[in-house]
């Protein structure tokens, strides 16, 4: 007879669910797609674009480099050079890829690439022109500073494929984006 490992299985329930896990890691971090996604957080319900870690990074760069810029009356080149130089979120990756134009890498070191990732999987998705339907107020946070959100995969109760469409009354400033669920 076969022995099994002892298996925790609270520990189980609390892991994200791996098929989103690895649409997020495919589509969105490394295509770089970007599609309608629905999420169901501890009771609200929020929609909005699926996209990946390297545009969310990308944005969060560019938002804090214009910030510091706009602190300098007259900046100088090594000024700009230096804020360029400080801020480096998009070097933060969590899903470890390689982008085009990375030099091959060796077997090994392939390997050794694919069993960190599977040691450290990736925690987070983000999700852009996030709007929440649900609880109360429908609420759009397509005008902030940095319109994306982003969240932890294990918060993640259900999910579904597709933006809900929120179908604007004549006082609301939301969009009419995305399908109707």
């Amino acid at each position: 007879m076969t022995e099994f490992p002892d298996f925790d299985l609270s520990a189980y329930w609390q892991e994200p669910d791996f098929l989103l896990t690895d649409l997020v890691s495919l589509m969105a971090n490394r295509a770089d797609s970007q599609m309608g996604v629905t999420l169901m957080v501890k009771g609200a319900i929020l929609t909005g674009t699926l996209v990946g870690e390297r545009e969310y990074l990308r944005r969060v760069n560019d938002m804090f480099k214009r910030m510091a810029r706009e602190t300098l009356t007259k900046p100088t080149k090594e000024d700009l050079a230096s804020i360029d130089e400080a801020f480096g979120f998009d070097e933060l990756i969590e899903d470890d890829y390689p982008e085009e134009g990375d030099e091959e890498e060796t077997e090994d070191e392939a390997i050794e690439k694919a069993n960190l990732r599977e040691a450290s999987p990736i925690r987070h998705l983000h999700l852009k022109d996030p709007i929440i339907i649900y609880p109360g107020s429908t609420l759009s946070f397509m005008d902030s500073a940095l319109p994306i959100l982003r969240i932890r995969l294990a918060a993640i109760d259900g999910w579904m494929l597709g933006r809900i469409s929120v179908i604007a009354d004549d006082d609301d400033d939301l969009p009419d984006v995305g399908f109707i669920h």
